[in-house]
């Protein structure tokens, strides 16, 4: 059995680190002013996430897909504000909640010159499960942290905190993986990153250069058929992983999609996962689901 995780960050959109802020800037608000790019909350937009999303959400809905959403605190706290329709519309039994964050930090302060003190991570990190634990009164046992990137303090920060895993780490491969525990004893899911050399050449297997371009629909199935076809240990997976903005908004561009490519980007995933789904011996989970299945987890 080949497991496909479904991974969703939802997050502002196309959230950026700026120098000096500990908060992510969306894209389209870095040359804004300064009162503007200081407050974490009017520097954040959320367009792209609610109307590129929608067609998505309409999918997954209607066929109760299991997806596991990591979720920025600040952009969920956002939309139960102005969008409480849309956080209903989230809130279904097959859909695992995450964690990411709660203003995007760049934990280790790569780019915004701000690393987090671990106190401060701890209460950041806190502070985002509590709100998305309360907006889908649901418990929150993932995490996967903004830009990839983990500081030296983030998996006892994890464990401390009552999570179970974390999805945070790449893993070359050109199979389906199997997790791992971390040094902490918390559980790790890595996401993939295919050998330069192998037939997939080196493809990571978030859908970056599907929406903007760089690589067509036909080739991302293809990689991940042979993934799939690859892979002969039982219970492995393989992830895919996207932004809930990505469908209505072009990074390079710098600017949000028409409603026509925004069905086109939403057509692109519908077929990916429609061909996955064809497969013999693949099945759609999530990660809490495969801990719960391989007895690792007990069921809440």
């Amino acid at each position: 059995m080949v497991y496909i995780f479904l991974c969703i960050d939802f997050d502002r959109d196309a959230a950026f680190p700026a120098l000096g802020h500990k908060h992510a800037v969306s894209k389209k608000r870095q040359t804004e002013l300064q009162d503007i790019l200081t407050d974490p909350e009017k520097s954040a937009e959320i367009q792209g996430s609610i109307e590129g999303f929608d067609q998505i959400l309409s999918f997954l809905i209607q066929r109760k897909l299991p997806t596991v959403f990591y979720f920025e605190a600040r952009t969920i706290d956002l939309i139960s504000k102005r969008y409480p329709e849309f956080l209903k519309r989230l809130n279904q039994s097959f859909f695992e909640m995450g964690a990411h964050g709660y203003d995007h930090e760049d934990l280790i302060g790569k780019e915004t010159g701000i690393p987090l003190e671990k106190k401060e991570e701890f209460n950041l990190i806190k502070k985002a499960k509590e709100r998305i634990e309360e907006l889908f009164s649901t418990k929150i046992i993932g995490f996967r942290a903004p830009y990839m990137r983990l500081s030296e303090n983030t998996q006892k920060i994890l464990m401390d905190l009552d999570f179970v895993y974390d999805s945070s780490i790449y893993q070359e491969s050109d199979e389906a993986i199997i997790p791992y525990l971390d040094e902490y004893g918390a559980i790790e899911f890595p996401v993939i990153k295919t050998p330069k050399e192998s037939l997939m050449k080196g493809m990571y297997t978030y859908l970056w250069p599907l929406f903007e371009g760089k690589r067509g629909i036909k080739e991302i199935v293809s990689n991940y058929i042979q993934l799939i076809h690859n892979s002969t240990e039982d219970n492995s997976y393989i992830s895919i992983n996207l932004h809930s903005w990505h469908f209505a908004y072009n990074v390079e561009q710098n600017c949000y999609l028409s409603q026509k490519e925004i069905r086109k980007n939403t057509e692109f995933l519908i077929k990916l996962i429609t061909k996955l789904e064809e497969i013999e011996g693949v099945r759609f989970s999530t990660p809490k689901l495969w801990l719960e299945e391989n007895e690792l987890l007990r069921k809440t």
